[in-house]
């Protein structure tokens, strides 16, 4: 009788463990608070508009909304540069809406930053469209390959 209660109190304590991966290409892999994504290069948000997007690793006005594409966010519209520099990660979700029920989601990580030399940047959310039965969340390798060489990463351990 003793063993089992043992048994089972381990079953039941190894399901309490949290989903966790040191792979940027698990969907698993999470991107701590207190990380920092490093802009290497400006982006020229346009007039009007509120963002910049980036996909392949070039900044872009337009996307291909089927390929992971990520989008700096910013409080004021433009026309405005966000300078090179270091945005301290303060949280980060992942998360999926329907675009079109019940044909398309649109699976997408978002990370809140924060800067004091540019306190107006507010968020980078990274994300695709894909049906629902295949579609996945976005993994930080993915996002690397629509940042290119415009981010680095320092990821908090």
């Amino acid at each position: 009788m003793k063993k089992r209660f043992t048994v089972i109190a381990i079953i039941l304590l190894s399901g309490c463990q949290s989903m966790s991966s040191t792979s940027e290409s698990s969907i698993w892999f999470k991107v701590k608070p207190g990380s920092k994504l490093v802009l290497n290069k400006a982006l020229e948000i346009p007039s009007g508009q509120a963002h910049i997007k980036l996909q392949q690793g070039q900044a872009t006005g337009t996307v291909d909304q089927y390929t992971v594409n990520c989008s700096f966010e910013v409080r004021n519209p433009g026309p405005q540069t966000i300078n090179p520099g270091t945005f301290l990660i303060t949280n980060t979700s992942s998360q999926r809406e329907w675009i079109s029920q019940p044909d398309i989601m649109n699976f997408y990580m978002v990370f809140r930053l924060q800067s004091d030399q540019q306190p107006g940047v507010e968020k980078m959310a990274c994300g695709y469209w894909d049906g629902p039965l295949f579609g996945k969340p976005v993994t930080v390798k993915h996002i690397r390959q629509a940042l290119g060489e415009y981010v680095t990463f320092g990821f908090a351990q």
